[in-house]
């Protein structure tokens, strides 16, 4: 379960994404979903000023696109005291995909006010006023196309901060893996394994060609998945690394070759043949 505190610190993050080149004022929104999933926006200024959209439709938009139907809470975060509430608009499109979710309406000063959508718009209008039989316009449609959302578990801690300050000997090297101390449970008996997996997202790595000269492989051209490239249609990496110690929600490994504050997107052992 994400806890509040997660949530509007989810929240906090995402705006540093949003697009406030005329107010100055960023606000972030994290949503929620039934089975703990989390989906952040940010607000999206524009020179013609009606066209603005908020962070909690980007993130409920954002959400309803990637699948999600059920939502439990959202958090929605500003650097203002009082903490902010949504707009009239965004109460209305809340309640028409989340109905009367919980809102937590939080700052950077940690002041924090809860309530219930339908306390923030009463007498809600939806579209059971509107009713009529629905019927599916995309039936057959190829789903798997459709961009995938993850959540980082955690981040990695080192002492390389570009691609070219990863030495050579890294595989002797020690360096941390942050779990989300919301996520720390799930480390229970970890440090019993020598060996792990750790799934990350090479987020400093842009663009990529399916077929070129490969340095790690003597120059000879290879495709882009016959190789550990870190240009990839999707920059996700697969490294085996010695786990060394485990300190609560901090695993100390030896041998990772990712950069500091990578996203960690998975933690696995490694099966014994």
């Amino acid at each position: 379960m994400i806890s509040v505190n997660t949530l509007l610190m989810v929240a906090q993050a995402a705006r540093a994404r949003a697009y406030v080149p005329y107010s100055n004022f960023a606000v972030g929104a994290a949503l929620q979903t039934e089975d703990g999933e989390v989906i952040s926006g940010s607000n999206m200024e524009n020179g013609s000023y009606g066209l603005t959209v908020c962070a909690e439709r980007v993130a409920l938009w954002t959400a309803v696109h990637s699948g999600y139907k059920k939502f439990v809470r959202i958090a929605v975060a500003a650097d203002c005291s009082p903490p902010p509430a949504p707009c009239g608009a965004c109460r209305q499109v809340m309640w028409e995909f989340a109905g009367d979710i919980e809102v937590l309406m939080g700052n950077l000063k940690g002041e924090l006010i809860t309530q219930r959508l339908a306390s923030l718009l009463p007498q809600a209008f939806d579209g059971e006023f509107l009713a009529r039989r629905q019927e599916s316009c995309c039936a057959g449609a190829e789903l798997w196309r459709l961009p995938i959302l993850f959540r980082p578990v955690g981040y990695t801690a080192s002492d390389y901060n570009a691609p070219g300050q990863v030495p050579e000997r890294y595989k002797e090297l020690l360096s941390s893996i942050i779990i989300d101390p919301d996520l720390e449970d799930g480390l229970y008996r970890l440090e019993e394994e020598e060996k792990i997996i750790v799934l990350g997202y090479l987020h400093q790595a842009k663009g990529y060609s399916l077929k070129e000269e490969r340095s790690g492989r003597k120059g000879e051209i290879y495709g882009v998945f016959a190789c550990r490239s870190p240009y990839r249609p999707n920059s996700i990496s697969h490294t085996v690394v010695d786990l060394v110690e485990r300190r609560g929600n901090v695993l100390i490994v030896r041998g990772l070759d990712l950069l500091n504050g990578t996203p960690v997107l998975d933690i696995k052992t490694v099966q014994n043949r």
